[in-house]
């Protein structure tokens, strides 16, 4: 049973996009430990905060994966995508914030977003 669903996931690629999830995750946690240096406001307590605020993130994305077959049809499938792509959008914007935080110019990838996002309400 177990297998089907790991099966389903892959035919579906969403774990796939989970493992880009986690990727953004790691860049968006460093990114803000980089960040928070530069301005020196780093601290153990906010990192700790940082690190488990991602762990229970990703626990909670991972505990959708079996509920989403509980859903009859496809729709546990779409909301898994709905949840990890605006997930993903958030830790996309996060990046961007801890960007600007060290100074660089996130102009060109806030258009690029700004584009993606008329292009995805457009679908």
């Amino acid at each position: 049973m177990i297998d089907e669903w790991i099966n389903q996931l892959k035919e579906q690629q969403i774990l796939y996009l989970l493992s880009i999830l986690a990727g953004a995750m790691i860049v968006d946690f460093f990114s803000g430990i980089i960040a928070a240096k530069i301005k020196q406001e780093i601290t153990s307590k906010i990192g700790i905060n940082g690190i488990l605020r991602k762990i229970a993130s990703m626990m909670l994305l991972v505990f959708f994966l079996p509920v989403a077959f509980l859903l009859p049809g496809f729709t546990g499938i779409v909301m898994l995508y709905v949840l990890y792509v605006g997930y993903l959008w958030l830790e996309l914007q996060s990046i961007l914030e801890n960007y600007k935080k060290m100074g660089i110019d996130t102009t060109p990838f806030r258009h690029f977003l700004e584009l993606l996002k008329d292009f995805m309400s457009k679908k």
